[in-house]
């Protein structure tokens, strides 16, 4: 497959494709978005590359042969751009679609038109945004991707109050994160997962943190913890240790942004459907869900790979965002105590 522009980065196996800040947009300020790109003519790749640069798209450029096998090292995805007319071994781009729709349902795919037969029903679930012209395009990723706003006081407040937590529970690791992004895709991270719910007079839903079993272990044994909790650690120890981790942001971020006098009257519930086998996890929702990703190094290793602790926050149930600036901005703001509250 020719290829103009850039060149993407290797593909590793894993989610190591560097992520950078968005440039503003109304509704995301500081978020991104990782699409999947099967473009093969150099002239309309040039222009999706410029064009998904311009929105804070992280773009995985990849060949027809390449695209099922992405989707398995990728597990964050936004969303997939496809050619039409893309060159495939067998059958062709629409089949193609029909196949990233079987193992991803969750992803958007938008397809480039360049044939002027109507799509079958089947065709157009999969491909459900076709376009010819950028300015559809534009329509479509910002309904799509960028279709839930969060203010830019929530998500910085957020990845601070997390960091701030991580440090505390792992005082001798280094603690970076990549910049905060939106996925479709609901698929699990690592072995290790925690969720607990937020709700606030803004907002419903649930907070998770994903992470690998032994990659947390391997961490651990580095001494990224506190002198004398070392490696040598059960699943259950290590399951506790990320509880403590997540119950630790919980608190922080209650302190925070959640007013002590008020919750959300909306107490609608849904189903959260859970297939271990698949790792896949379900809330009920279509919306993009927000995520940051959170690497632990040890100074004094450089050499040795990071602990990846991935955060998503969900809110399904009931999202005001515009409720959230209200409390974060009140004429008169009480000062926070300083205390942290854990349960």
């Amino acid at each position: 497959m020719s290829r103009a522009g850039p060149e993407p980065g290797p593909a590793d196996g894993a989610d190591h494709d560097t992520f950078r800040p968005a440039p503003a947009m109304s509704d995301a300020p500081t978020l991104a978005a990782k699409v999947l790109l099967l473009e093969h003519d150099p002239r309309h790749y040039q222009a999706l590359w410029d064009f998904s640069q311009s929105l804070g798209l992280v773009v995985l450029p990849r060949s027809a042969t390449d695209a099922l096998a992405t989707l398995g090292q990728h597990k964050d995805l936004g969303g997939v751009m496809l050619a039409e007319d893309l060159p495939c071994e067998s059958g062709d781009a629409l089949a193609l679609a029909l196949a990233i729709n079987r193992l991803r349902p969750e992803l958007p795919i938008f397809l480039r038109r360049t044939g002027t037969l109507p799509l079958s029903d089947e065709q157009a679930r999969a491909a459900s945004h076709p376009w010819t012209e950028l300015d559809t395009l534009r329509e479509a990723i910002e309904c799509s991707l960028f279709s839930l706003r969060y203010p830019t006081e929530l998500v910085t407040g957020v990845v601070e109050l997390t960091a701030g937590a991580i440090r505390s529970m792992f005082p001798h690791a280094q603690v970076d994160n990549e910049a905060p992004y939106v996925v479709h895709d609901r698929i699990i991270f690592g072995q290790v997962s925690t969720l607990i719910a937020l709700e606030s007079t803004w907002c419903r839903g649930y907070m998770m943190l994903q992470t690998e079993e032994s990659a947390l272990r391997q961490g651990m044994l580095q001494g990224f913890g506190y002198e004398g909790v070392g490696g040598d650690l059960n699943f259950r120890e290590l399951n506790h240790l990320l509880g403590e981790t997540t119950n630790l942001i919980w608190g922080a971020f209650k302190n925070r942004y959640i007013p002590p006098e008020a919750f959300a009257n909306e107490q609608t519930q849904v189903p959260i459907v859970i297939n271990h086998e698949q790792k896949y996890i379900s809330f009920g929702s279509q919306d993009p869900q927000l995520c940051v990703r959170y690497r632990l190094s040890d100074p004094r290793r450089p050499g040795l790979p990071p602990l990846i602790i991935v955060q998503r926050l969900i809110f399904n149930l009931l999202w005001k965002p515009e409720r959230f600036t209200e409390y974060a901005s009140p004429t008169d703001k009480p000062g926070g105590t300083g205390e942290l509250e854990l349960f």
